[in-house]
């Protein structure tokens, strides 16, 4: 292999060490997005690394990892969530996939993709019928083309303060 030729990234399950990893790509996530005050990103990082480490601990969340030469350069997290049965799914548990993110220099390489495809084999591994997702506006064609499909989800923000942020506006 030349030097100009990096090793593909690998991909592997997170574990609880990988905690902070996940923090930080979602503070990551936010500011890339322009979503949120320094400030309230510091809070936001707490609360999640308080919430992660309970739902890593049981089980209820999931995670991959891609490394390239042992360093974490993109990373998912999928949650088991309570939900409603339907007449589409009498199922009460639906995958949820978050924080899918990939550092600035690894992007364009499709881990997005291999990450997303790898949490969709672990839940339907689980079992798990319906995966749901928000995505930024940037990855809406990726899902999309992965056979994801916009819904007719809306939301009220009605906490005092709090500004609709701009990534939920014009979504039709």
């Amino acid at each position: 292999m030349s030097p100009s030729q990096k090793p593909a990234p690998t991909l592997r399950p997170s574990t609880l060490a990988d905690l902070e990893t996940h923090v930080a790509h979602r503070v990551a996530m936010f500011r890339d997005m322009e979503m949120g005050s320094e400030e309230g990103l510091k809070r936001m990082a707490e609360a999640f690394r308080h919430q992660l480490r309970g739902w890593l601990v049981t089980g209820q969340c999931r995670g991959l990892i891609a490394e390239e030469a042992g360093r974490p350069v993109a990373s998912v997290l999928m949650l088991m969530k309570d939900s409603v049965p339907t007449p589409v799914s009498p199922l009460s548990v639906r995958g949820y996939l978050f924080n899918v993110y990939t550092e600035p220099s690894h992007r364009r390489r499709g881990l997005a993709a291999l990450l997303t495809e790898g949490a969709l084999d672990l839940a339907r591994d689980l079992g798990i019928e319906i995966m749901e997702l928000h995505a930024s506006l940037e990855a809406e064609g990726l899902y999309q083309r992965m056979g994801f499909a916009p819904t007719s989800e809306m939301r009220l923000v009605m906490g005092a303060g709090i500004k609709t942020p701009k990534q939920w506006k014009h979504r039709r």
